[in-house]
């Protein structure tokens, strides 16, 4: 590519791929109404707009492409979500075919550091200036000075969820760690050059630049540091602890000082050994006991997800059924098992997501789950093994570690914002490691882009088409707020045949059985069924068939919600009313009373309520 080419392809390249990662920052006006659209349509737009740039870079370049063992993991991953989406069709937002595009990003983005190697530095500093950015936003939600567009008044930045603005930010630890530390070296290093160089305003020019990048460094590592208590979310102060252990680990050499004074001798050994075992041990403990429940929680949600697996050992049951999937084996395992009180007690609804690799493998099986941890840990090796030719690597190598223990406790992966990073991760991870490549003639890269950005926009355009669509649903909603659902209906009613979110159609089924059309509510509702496992849903399903006189029916869909969540107490008063208004005294008394004994996992209002109805209704029967 000739200079002249290159000094006006590179900035058009490098604002294009700030643009998407930027996605991380888009601020989504709609979530007020409880839709998530701006970041995805954002998301959408600068994704062919970089694909159209890697295709500029693949066909201009005089460079020799070449492929890794990284992108060849990557392709795999990509094979097997096209087959995961040819096998299934769903109407979930974030579904197989976000993730599709997710992993194109990667090739998008490994051209154009491959081809802009320097831009590898600048994009870690760009992700420090965005943490810095959510940390300033965080704190004003903080202080009430913005909105934070939720309910609960939570830290979330331009995030959706608290839990996800709390990973973003412990992801982005490590690297905001490392670059202080070097950048603090390098500025104690470049004084002392200042005072020995002939060349006084080159090395002058030099650490005005360092001081620069030292302060937005130092700045978005305290502002993190800061604001990760405010979020409340402890396991993200574990991971931005655990990770930042590692980067002082190696960027101190801590290991050379523990060699040096307490491997020196075994008796030295062992004592710091048994104490580093108690420590872990007493950490482990008090951790578990102050979380008991929460994990206790998480051991359920893994042994129902090793049901789901068995069914579908090899190629899962897609990325898009997971929660369906997981809801059913769930309902089945209370209704058919023999499960403790403890697990009753800790169910939870199943649409919340569990960890991402017990989604990957139960979606993808097997095959796709070796390939995401051969990815991983391909992507890890590759910057231990180059830490020392390439010693930024090590803070890529932390905020992956970081993101690997936030995919076992959480799901980050279900968050576009964090998909995004991930991908952004990884490329910039394996991006300037030259080994192991294998060279490729010029025609393929230009193939590939053409193929990828084919897929991009086959699956992007039809979106663009449903923007009105969408729009029309917010306004919608407004009615439905209101409970004005008459409105409500009539203006969901056209979107049917081009919408296919599943919350839209929650929404549309209940504004249909609030103005008795029940059949037609029914309808709707039972193609939501096939998506979301919500006992919401069986509960309103439940209240057509009441209403249309179909009891058994009504008292079927009110038992698949009640095992489906045991805890719940509505199922249940649902069926207590069925009962009485069947005029069957013994099991309306026989749901009463297992109301006033279950166990809520929050006790509101709306369930004392309930138990104080039931208790009156036990009075009257007897």
């Amino acid at each position: 590519m000739a200079r002249e080419t290159r000094d006006i392809a590179y900035p058009i390249a490098f604002t294009g791929f700030i643009l998407l990662v930027m996605t991380i920052l888009v601020i989504d006006p709609d979530r007020m109404n409880g839709l998530t659209l701006a970041k995805y349509f954002w998301f959408y737009s600068t994704l062919l707009l970089t694909g159209v740039i890697t295709f500029g870079l693949a066909f201009y370049s005089m460079s020799v492409a070449s492929i890794d063992i990284t992108k060849s993991i990557m392709i795999g991953i990509l094979t097997v979500v096209i087959i995961d989406i040819s096998r299934y069709s769903n109407m979930e937002m974030m579904n197989a075919k976000i993730f599709l595009l997710v992993i194109i990003s990667f090739f998008f983005f490994d051209t154009f550091f491959h081809h802009y190697k320097k831009a590898t530095k600048i994009f870690q500093f760009v992700l420090i200036a965005f943490a810095l950015l959510e940390v300033i936003w965080g704190y004003c939600q903080l202080y009430a000075y913005i909105p934070d567009m939720q309910k609960d008044f939570t830290l979330s930045g331009s995030l959706p969820h608290t839990n996800s603005y709390a990973m973003f930010l412990a992801i982005t630890l490590p690297i905001a760690l490392y670059w202080t530390i070097t950048l603090f070296q390098k500025l104690k290093y470049g004084y002392s050059r200042l005072l020995t160089e002939a060349d006084e305003e080159h090395v002058r020019l030099e650490i005005i630049d360092d001081i620069l990048l030292f302060l937005l460094s130092a700045l978005g590592l305290i502002g993190i540091l800061s604001i990760l208590p405010f979020t409340g979310i402890p396991s993200a102060w574990f991971i931005a602890g655990c990770s930042g252990l590692f980067v002082l680990y190696f960027k101190l050499n801590l290991h050379s000082f523990i060699k040096a004074s307490i491997l020196r001798s075994h008796k030295k050994t062992a004592i710091s050994g048994i104490t580093l075992l108690l420590v872990i041990g007493l950490l482990t403990t008090g951790f578990y006991r102050s979380r008991k429940d929460e994990i206790n929680e998480h051991l359920l949600t893994w042994k129902i997800s090793l049901q789901v697996l068995k069914e579908k050992p090899i190629i899962g049951v897609g990325i898009g059924n997971f929660r369906k999937a997981f809801g059913d084996a769930q309902t089945i395992y209370f209704e058919q098992g023999e499960p403790t009180e403890q697990e009753v007690a800790l169910a939870g609804n199943p649409n919340c997501p569990v960890n991402d690799f017990i989604q990957l493998a139960t979606g993808t099986g097997i095959i796709g789950i070796l390939l995401f941890i051969g990815l991983i840990v391909s992507v890890l090796f590759s910057g231990f093994r180059n830490m020392d030719k390439h010693p930024e690597k090590l803070a890529i190598t932390g905020a992956l570690i970081a993101f690997i223990l936030a995919g076992f406790i959480n799901s980050p992966i279900q968050s576009l914002s964090l998909s995004i990073l991930l991908v952004l991760l990884i490329s910039l991870g394996t991006s300037d490691i030259q080994p192991a490549r294998k060279r490729i003639p010029k025609v393929i890269p230009i193939m590939t882009s053409l193929l990828l950005i084919g897929i991009t926009t086959t699956i992007v355009y039809p979106q663009f088409t449903m923007f009105k669509a969408y729009k029309q649903w917010a306004h919608g909603r407004l009615y439905y707020k209101m409970k004005i659902y008459a409105t409500a209906a009539k203006i969901y009613a056209p979107l049917t045949n081009t919408l296919r979110h599943p919350y839209f159609f929650m929404e549309y089924g209940y504004a249909l059985s609030q103005t008795g059309q029940h059949e037609e509510s029914i309808a709707i509702l039972q193609r939501v069924a096939q998506i979301l496992p919500d006992p919401q849903i069986y509960n309103r399903i439940g209240k057509s068939y009441q209403a249309l006189g179909e009891y058994q029916l009504a008292e079927q869909y009110f038992q698949k919600a009640h095992h489906m969540v045991p805890n719940l107490v509505y199922p249940n008063f649902l069926l207590a009313q069925l009962y009485l208004e069947m005029g069957l005294r013994d099991k309306t008394l026989e749901c009463a009373r297992q109301i006033l004994t279950l166990k809520p996992k929050k006790e509101s209002e709306e369930t004392l309520h309930i138990k104080a109805q039931m208790e009156q209704l036990i009075q009257r029967l007897d």
